[in-house]
């Protein structure tokens, strides 16, 4: 019976309830022992491709249920039990598992610190907010102060680039709501249109029939009432 070590490092797309897409960096060790593998270089990177699997199925099982990625480090056992239960099905034994990270990777750490940001901005009174603005204006003068002439000069550079960037993304954003409230309001507007011709619709007048010899008012019969020919 063999027993080795197996080292996992993944990064796992995730739909956070509160950040939607971001992604996790999970780490981790587990220590295995099989009957028919020896440890060699493919038997770890098989039985590695297995606990990842299986993370990702537990992952991708607490997406759905909306849990947030801060409540997953309490959940390790949990994941620890899925790898178990898969790799048991192949005649692996766990013999020890753990995780050592599991967290938002670089990207998306910035994303939600920024977006964390914002909505503290915006839970601020006017007051505060401009306090807020002041202060960071401050800092920022003081950054450049120290700087030389071309750092200031490519810090400058860099703060319009994100700010135009930042603009452009507002701007598609904006269009895009407006596009589907227009498209909203055309859909309303049709139906009303549809409906209110529907219900002001004129009758269509009955068409009268008439005798074509005598002219009188043909009825319901096969000949004509008043003068006796065929209809």
């Amino acid at each position: 019976m063999g027993a080795f070590k197996v080292v996992f490092d993944q990064t796992i797309p995730y739909i956070d309830p509160d950040y939607r897409s971001i992604y996790l960096n999970i780490t981790g060790e587990a220590s295995v022992s099989c009957a028919d593998r020896e440890g060699s270089e493919s038997d770890v990177q098989f039985v590695q491709t297995m606990i990842i699997a299986a993370i990702q199925e537990q992952i991708s099982k607490y997406s759905n249920e909306f849990v947030s990625h801060k409540d997953l480090p309490a959940k390790a056992n949990v994941m620890g039990q899925t790898v178990a239960a898969e790799l048991g099905a192949r005649n692996i034994t766990l013999n020890d598992f753990s995780i050592t990270n599991i967290a938002p990777d670089e990207k998306s750490a910035e994303r939600i610190s920024q977006l964390e940001k914002t909505r503290a901005f915006a839970a601020m009174t006017p007051q505060e907010q401009m306090k807020a603005m002041e202060e960071a204006n401050k800092k920022a003068q003081e950054s450049l102060s120290q700087l030389s002439a071309e750092q200031r000069r490519q810090a400058e550079e860099q703060a319009k680039k994100i700010m135009e960037q930042q603009a452009a993304e507002m701007q598609k954003i904006m269009e895009q709501i407006n596009q589907m409230k227009g498209a909203a309001a055309e859909t309303t507007v049709a139906a009303g249109v549809s409906a209110t011709t529907s219900a002001f619709k004129p009758a269509q007048p009955a068409v009268k029939r008439f005798c074509s010899n005598c002219g009188a008012p043909r009825g319901n019969g096969k000949f004509c009432s008043k003068c006796g020919k065929p209809l």
